[in-house]
């Protein structure tokens, strides 16, 4: 008898490994083109815009929020804004739906702004509705101390300039990161920027509500773990602050801020001016937009960054949560410029380099969309 050796058949594996991989590169194709779908339609269309007062009534469903918060513009796609908050988990990382949270609102009033993202929308509201008081101010982020005090006295009727100017100067309102080697004592990026509610008692008390403002301030420090972190990337405190107030000025989203601190700490390591517009505007005494001709560009002062090498001896305005967290958490990356592009069709992004020629040919395009860059 014969024997004959049979080996098994291998030809159907390889044939079934190319489908495999073929299925598996088609899933995650399809959920990278999913996840980008959800991801454009969650971004809002604009930037961060006015204050919106917005009113919850009584007996409204969660429908009725959002339909409304569409309606003033605070939420710019309110039916996947509704999606989101009945299976948020589902939404972001696509698990079953039976883990999401139905939302619900209390009754009252709120100060929101327009085109929020769906997270900032939400913890506003999870806040609750402002107390009945007899008057509430807001202060926004990015304003001077000249700019704030003219906030004030035009929101607040009982406030007098002459009180509120002493107010600035108290004693009281102490930090123990301020330098002790200034020869002056200036507030710039010390009163925290919020929406303060004062009642019959306090309406009229300058130096109460400015403390409020600076107790909000140290505050927000603490919870950001503001002087440990500054440390930790070769940043005092106030320096931190100083370069928060400067990611404020220049960025106009919030994606940006991390980037933006990340090329400031780039030139400063580097030995280069800073060379932000912003800077020079408050040198020169302009407010943002205001366009910058050669003499302010080249005026000497220790605030006009296109001039001096560092950073400038105090903030430039107050930075709000976001820029502060920034400016001690910069994300990583050789970046050295950035120029604003609209990049990707989102209004307010910018184009980050590394190269003069990366850059210039981004601020080509800022040139070419008039967006500012001369």
């Amino acid at each position: 008898m014969r024997w004959v050796r049979h080996r098994p058949s291998i030809g159907p594996l390889p044939r079934w490994g190319i489908v495999l991989v073929l299925v598996l590169f088609s899933l995650l194709v399809g959920y990278r083109l999913f996840m980008d779908w959800v991801s454009d339609q969650m971004t809002p269309v604009g930037l961060p815009g006015a204050d919106v007062e917005f009113v919850i009534v009584e007996g409204w469903t969660t429908n009725d929020v959002v339909a409304a918060l569409g309606d003033v513009g605070v939420i710019d796609n309110p039916a996947m804004f509704r999606q989101w908050l009945r299976c948020p988990q589902a939404i972001r990382w696509l698990i079953d739906c039976d883990s999401g949270i139905d939302y619900s609102f209390q009754a009252g009033d709120y100060v929101l702004r327009e085109h929020l993202s769906f997270p900032v929308a939400v913890s506003v509201l999870d806040l609750g509705p402002l107390p009945e008081e007899v008057i509430r101010v807001t202060v926004p982020e990015g304003l001077t101390i000249e700019q704030t005090i003219a906030r004030l006295l035009r929101d607040m009727p009982l406030f007098e300039e002459e009180e509120l100017r002493a107010a600035l100067i108290s004693d009281r309102l102490a930090w123990e990161h301020y330098p002790t080697d200034l020869s002056f004592r200036l507030l710039e990026g010390l009163l925290f920027p919020d929406t303060y509610q004062l009642d019959e008692a306090t309406v009229g008390d300058e130096l109460g509500l400015l403390l409020r403002m600076h107790r909000q301030f140290l505050k927000v420090v603490a919870d950001l773990d503001l002087v440990e972190r500054a440390a930790s990337v070769g940043l005092t405190p106030y320096e931190a602050v100083v370069v928060a107030s400067l990611v404020e000025e220049e960025a106009l989203l919030d994606v940006d801020r991390v980037r933006i601190s990340r090329v400031i700490h780039n030139r400063l390591a580097a030995g280069w001016r800073l060379g932000i517009d912003a800077s020079t505007r408050y040198a020169v005494g302009k407010t943002a937009g205001e366009p910058l001709d050669k003499v302010d560009l080249n005026t000497v002062s220790l605030w006009n960054t296109r001039v001096i090498v560092g950073l400038p001896p105090t903030p430039i305005s107050a930075p709000g949560r976001a820029s502060l967290e920034a400016a001690v958490a910069p994300e990583p990356g050789p970046w050295l410029y950035y120029v604003r592009t609209d990049e990707g069709g989102i209004m307010g992004a910018h184009t980050f380099a590394v190269t003069a020629t990366e850059f210039e040919v981004a601020r080509r395009v800022c040139v070419q969309k008039d967006l500012g860059c001369g």
